[in-house]
């Protein structure tokens, strides 16, 4: 289906945001919501970053993925 869900959740301290792809290959994106509000909006924009750049689904390494996810 490929939708995007966002939600906030509480994560642990490091963890600023994760993306999951569930069984209906739905992206399910999970913010900090221990971050400050401007962190929450950087990380989600880190995380869709990942979804517009295919990262999940490319052989890159993940600190390629990861510099360009910081690019935005």
């Amino acid at each position: 289906m490929e939708s995007i869900i966002v939600r906030g959740i509480e994560l642990p301290p490091k963890i600023k945001g994760v993306t999951v792809i569930d069984g209906e290959g739905d992206y399910n994106v999970y913010i900090n919501t221990l971050l400050s509000p401007e962190a929450q909006k950087r990380a989600q924009k880190h995380e869709l970053t990942h979804i517009i750049k295919d990262h999940f689904y490319n052989y890159d390494p993940v600190i390629i993925n990861e510099k360009e996810a910081n690019a935005g």
